[in-house]
């Protein structure tokens, strides 16, 4: 590689690096992860909704988010939907914590 492309490349990995890597749907709505109804869909891609995360650790046990992903498949596709995702597990993880 010669020393301009070089250059160019060093330059566009610090812009790259000072920018935050997120990926936010800016057509989507904002919503409260906490009172989300149950039929409230979190993952399109794979269908997944509010009831079906909150069902699968309140009554099926799963603890983590990574069990929530393997079990669904949710936030697996595009990754729009990983930030909702994991509000909405971290909530129901701490409201199942405090129930016991």
């Amino acid at each position: 590689m010669n020393s301009d492309a070089s250059a160019k490349l060093e330059a566009l990995r610090a812009t790259l690096a000072a920018q935050p890597a997120v990926v936010v749907d800016e057509a989507a709505p904002v919503v409260d992860a906490a009172t989300l109804p149950d039929d409230h869909i979190v993952c399109h891609c794979t269908n997944v909704s509010a009831g079906e995360l909150r069902m699968l650790i309140h009554e099926a046990g799963c603890s983590s988010l990574d069990e929530i992903q393997r079990a669904t498949r949710a936030g697996g596709s595009c990754g729009k939907c990983v930030g909702l995702l994991t509000e909405v597990v971290d909530i129901e993880l701490g409201r199942a914590c405090a129930r016991r």
